[in-house]
């Protein structure tokens, strides 16, 4: 098997979107409800108006060229005519009209990708060393590993509506080629006794507060993968900061909560899985169509020496080789993709694999067949021709489509590889072999910047009050299953000047490239201030007067500024909803004229999505606010008499109960009063607790056995009865309140309601 398999919970999702996407294009459904139901399909509104971004999950960036051929027809049919590589090596397509996002999610559907899980707060694509099944040095093969969960995950609703996003990882080697150790939950192959398994690390990430993981277990059993996935995951949910997305990535929930007791909740989440059950993961290994490999020994002819020594690379498996195709800012015109996968149809399917430094990897070739392809990537793309660190040069979409924006480093890798082309007679750049540079618009590291040898992300500079593009610099990262160390901050440059910036670095280190086994030697050995000293060269730039230039960005027809710049929907979700109708509730309560009808629909609503509501018309709101606010007591029933009929004033008191109730949430989306009435619960279970189950026991017979019930106890003491959705639950607690009893609590259990009653 070489393909996740999408379950069913993924397409009946996709029959629920397609009625909200056909109810937004009618213009029956807001746009605000709607982006919280694209984004976590994969879907995005790009930074030019009305064009969206199709992300699309390629587990271990793993796809076959007939899936690639179908990727070509969808970027030529609807999109930018490209396929763009992303740096978790899945795949977008770009330029994208609203009205054709259903015809694309169906189409991928077809071939056995999803976009679900794409973006928001969900599990992420999950990505896995690219070498994984031919590298020399692995322990064995993940890929396998990464296709398996990944199935799991899709399988599980809980993955789609998380605190924040949620990255899985799988490397084969310490190499750590794949950065489990800066993944939220990253997996490194280890054998231990002959049993496969794995080291795991947990909370690592880039961005804000960027963080190395910690080492949570030295070894996993390989059959536990999903086990403990799950568990870290429903920890992170149940406990992650939902009130405050910067703030909301699992590393700052072990930052407050502290390992040891981040370890003991998810070892209590294990013990309930297993309980549940059905935790364990199939694993198929991947089929191989190998070549002959066994021709008589192959000579490399010499007008392909130069590509064949700077790209390919002798696979573990004897007589195949694999491919490095450098992929220029990982964008694939249709036309050369379709080309690419007609040449690698016959090969078998295991043969391609998108990597996170937006290139590919062609795979599982003999060294005759790896041949035939040559002429095909020389049209490819223009870096096949180039020494590797050209390729290597890693840069997000940056301001030209992202929302965050600042820098364009799209641009400026086009500019510093211009300036570095015309040193190709002066330089030996592939004495940098392996050399990467890496790009952020902004400092949310799309562009992974950190883990570059070199690496930048965006910012704004200002002279003479004029606003210009600038970049901080890091370098010198380690990555290995040992100890990674992000790259250090090694200072500033306006990126007018980062191509000089870049080339005077490069011949520095081309001064000492022979004395060092890596860049980060060099830089741990006084090389950071070198590249300091070089960085103050390029800050300062002219007057706006004198030069207007260093006050565009690169591709840019505007003088840089941040306009357009908006809010990333990256964390779409439930707490945009509520701030929506909290500053909409606001403005109708500062009005001179009040709109009472909407006054209540807005309090009612506000909140419905704590409880997992996405009630929008008004019959539906107050049904469901009345259900989880008054009913459980969250709310006095008083509130209750607010929803009959018309609205009028009283709303304005609704309004403000709503808010203090809204205050007093804490970052998990718990009220304080919920947490009163857990703690009373608690207390009261310490003490004999009646119990009787009436699921299944119509009106008006289980209010009668309900009393039968209460008769048996004291005073005081407190019943817990079970009834079934619908009028048990609308009529018995009203009932029992009209004798004079407490509903102290009502909760959702199952299919129907746990109710607690303290007789009076």
């Amino acid at each position: 098997m070489s393909k996740y398999i999408i379950p069913q919970l993924v397409y009946d999702d996709l029959e629920v979107f397609k009625k909200n996407h056909a109810d937004f294009l009618a213009g029956t459904l807001d746009e605000l409800t709607f982006k919280t139901m694209r984004v976590p399909f994969g879907v995005y509104e790009q930074r030019e108006a009305n064009t969206f971004m199709v992300r699309i999950k390629l587990a271990g960036g793993i796809l076959t060229p007939s899936q690639l051929l179908t990727l070509s027809d969808l970027a030529e049919k609807y999109a930018h005519e490209a396929i763009h590589i992303t740096t978790r090596g899945g795949a977008q397509l770009h330029y994208v009209k609203i009205e054709d996002i259903i015809d694309i999610i169906t189409t991928l559907h077809s071939i056995g990708l999803s976009g679900r899980g794409g973006g928001g707060n969900t599990v992420r694509n999950i990505t896995a060393d690219p070498l994984a099944g031919t590298a020399p040095d692995e322990v064995f093969d993940v890929s396998p590993y990464a296709l398996a969960l990944t199935t799991k995950m899709l399988e599980q609703k809980d993955s789609f509506a998380l605190p924040r996003k949620f990255k899985i990882t799988f490397s084969g080697s310490e190499a750590d080629r794949g950065y489990a150790t800066i993944h939220d939950v990253g997996f490194i192959a280890k054998i231990e006794n002959g049993v496969k398994g794995f080291k795991l690390f947990v909370a690592g990430g880039m961005g804000a507060k960027s963080r190395v993981g910690s080492k949570f277990l030295d070894f996993v059993p390989d059959t536990e993968v999903f086990l403990y996935s799950q568990a870290i995951k429903q920890v992170f949910d149940q406990n992650g900061n939902r009130k405050n997305k910067h703030a909301a990535r699992l590393r700052f929930l072990i930052e407050e909560l502290g390992m040891d007791e981040f370890r003991r909740l998810v070892n209590v989440e294990i013990e309930a899985i297993k309980a549940k059950g059905d935790w364990h993961m199939p694993i198929t290994q991947i089929e191989r169509t190998i070549g002959n490999t066994t021709d008589e020994p192959f000579t490399v002819p010499e007008a392909y020496a130069k590509w064949w020594n700077r790209y390919v690379y002798a696979q573990k498996q004897a007589g195949l080789y694999g491919c490095k195709v450098p992929v220029y800012l990982g964008d694939i015109h249709f036309k050369h993709a379709r080309a690419l996968a007609n040449a690698l149809l016959p090969f078998g399917e295991d043969v391609l694999r998108f990597t996170g430094d937006q290139n590919l990897y062609i795979r599982n070739l003999t060294a005759s067949q790896m041949i035939t392809l040559h002429d095909i990537l020389q049209e490819f793309s223009k870096d096949v021709s180039k020494p590797t660190f050209f390729g290597d040069m890693v840069a997000c979409t940056g301001a030209a489509t992202c929302q965050l924006g600042i820098a364009r480093p799209r641009g400026a890798v086009e500019a510093i590889q211009k300036r570095l082309e015309k040193l190709f007679d002066e330089r030996d750049y592939d004495a940098l072999q392996g050399f990467k540079i890496h790009l952020s618009g902004c400092p949310n590291s799309c562009g992974k910047h950190l883990i570059g040898d070199l690496g930048f992300f965006g910012k704004v500079q200002r002279n003479e009050g004029y606003s210009y593009p600038a970049y901080n610099v890091v370098a010198g990262t380690r990555t290995s299953g040992e100890g990674t160390v992000f790259a250090q901050k090694a200072g500033d440059v306006a990126a007018f000047h980062l191509p000089a910036f870049v080339e005077e670095v490069l011949d520095t280190w081309l001064n000492h490239v022979k004395a060092y086994e890596s860049f980060a030697d060099w830089i741990d050995d006084g090389g950071l201030k070198i590249v300091e000293d070089i960085s103050k060269k390029y800050v300062e730039i002219p007057s706006f007067k004198d030069d207007k230039n260093p006050y565009f960005d690169y591709n840019a027809v505007e003088l840089f500024s941040l306009k357009g710049r908006g809010v990333g929907e990256c964390s779409a979700g439930m707490y945009d909803l509520i701030e929506a109708d909290k500053k909409a509730l606001k403005e109708a309560l500062e009005k001179d004229e009040k709109d009472y009808e909407l006054i209540r629909l807005l309090s009612a609503r506000m909140l419905l999505v704590t409880r997992g509501e996405d009630a929008r018309d008004k019959a539906g709101v107050l049904k469901a606010f009345k259900t989880h606010f008054i009913d459980t007591t969250l709310l006095n029933a008083y509130f209750g008499t607010m929803l009959e009929g018309d609205a009028d004033e009283k709303s304005i008191e609704l309004a403000e109960e709503v808010m203090k109730l809204y205050a007093s949430m804490d970052h998990t989306l718990k009220f304080a009063k919920e947490k009163e009435l857990a703690a009373a619960a608690e207390v009261k279970e310490e003490k004999a607790v009646h119990f009787k189950d009436l699921s299944g026991v119509a009106c008006p017979m289980n209010f009668v056995k309900t009393k039968m019930e209460l008769a048996k106890i004291g005073s005081g003491e407190a019943l817990e009865i079970l009834l079934d959705d619908g009028a048990p639950i609308d009529n018995v607690p009203k009932s029992v309140a009209g004798e004079g009893h407490k509903v102290e609590a009502t909760t959702k259990e199952g299919n129907g309601w746990r109710v607690r009653i303290v007789k009076k």
